[in-house]
């Protein structure tokens, strides 16, 4: 008010300087605001996730600079949990990640070992630069992922890993190498805490008392569900407001009455159906009385709304579980 007084009895060049000095302040209160919602996400995986280096194999972990683009990868091509892993170990395995580029006896050249005619085929332009080359480390592990995916991959490892080099023990050793990593092509693997003493048995549909309008509480153990198959919470509160379709997220941090955990990890497969991903889904479907685990599927029991995504759009390498407090 005393800016909006001051503008109204000022010279015009004076007037100019306090709208300009006004707009500024509304900046940086912006700016503010967004550093505030960031830290309220990083304050929340801090405090509420244990964060634990992963599990090195022989040769040590992937490169740091390559851990983000398996991941990545396998994510574009809905490789599900294992997919990074697998990549990295392909990457390990046919050039020490990328140090013997070739070409080899077979003639197969990059950081991936793609032969001319697949690499034809499958070759993608995955950093933007216009060109899909071999020898360029993203657009090689994307075109690995997006083959893998094409030869059957996350339903049949096996089958896939075969058709990268059509040999048993080639498949073996991979997997192997894959087992060993556990998730190497990351930095660290991380799962939320879990709340003490909240179980499925101890909670009430009409009890809103807790952080996020009481429905953390439901939705962590809710997610709980998937730990006997090896599946845990990989995401839950972050900065993005709207889902793909323009809706609220329930993973938005600015939604207060609302949470919602993002279900995998690098032991949960996504084969579907019977999956460890598909079982933890209809686990979590029975226990809140859904009519089904598959596509999106809600319903409301006492005071929240529960949302089970699996084996949709956005959500075939991993199943989501958001829950909203809609009474009292």
């Amino acid at each position: 008010m005393r800016v909006a007084a001051q503008i109204a009895t000022a010279p015009l060049a004076a007037k100019a300087a306090l709208i300009c000095a006004a707009a500024v302040a509304l900046l940086l209160g912006a700016a503010l605001l967004l550093a505030a919602l960031a830290t309220i996400a990083a304050g929340e995986a801090s405090s509420d996730t244990v964060c634990t280096p992963v599990g090195e194999n022989s040769a040590g972990q992937a490169p740091a600079r390559f851990r983000p683009l398996y991941a990545a990868a396998a994510k574009k091509y809905r490789l599900g949990g294992r997919g990074a892993a697998i990549l990295a170990s392909i990457h390990e395995t046919e050039t020490g990640f990328g140090q013997n580029q070739g070409p080899s006896s077979a003639g197969a050249v990059g950081q991936m070992q793609f032969m001319p005619a697949t690499w034809a085929m499958y070759g993608v332009d995955a950093d933007g630069d216009a060109r899909k080359d071999p020898a360029n480390p993203k657009d090689a592990i994307f075109a690995a992922a997006r083959y893998l995916q094409a030869s059957g991959a996350p339903g049949s490892w096996y089958r896939a890993i075969f058709a990268y080099n059509h040999a048993g023990w080639y498949v073996a050793k991979i997997l192997r190498g894959a087992r060993a990593y556990r998730g190497a092509a990351f930095a660290q693997t991380c799962e939320a805490k879990r709340d003490p003493g909240v179980s499925l048995g101890d909670l009430d549909f009409n009890d809103t008392a807790g952080a996020w309008g009481g429905a953390r509480k439901f939705a962590r153990a809710l997610a709980a569900q998937g730990r006997r198959y090896g599946c845990v919470s990989t995401s839950e509160k972050r900065p993005r407001k709207s889902t793909a379709s323009g809706g609220v997220s329930d993973h938005w941090v600015g939604s207060t009455v609302s949470y919602a955990v993002d279900i995998d990890s690098p032991g949960c497969t996504m084969t579907y159906p019977g999956g460890e991903a598909d079982r933890t889904a209809r686990a979590i479907a029975r226990a809140v009385g859904m009519p089904s685990h598959t596509g999106f599927v809600s319903t409301v029991r006492g005071a929240y709304r529960f949302q089970l995504i699996w084996q949709a759009a956005g959500h075939y390498n991993h199943p989501h579980i958001g829950v909203k407090r809609v009474g009292r």
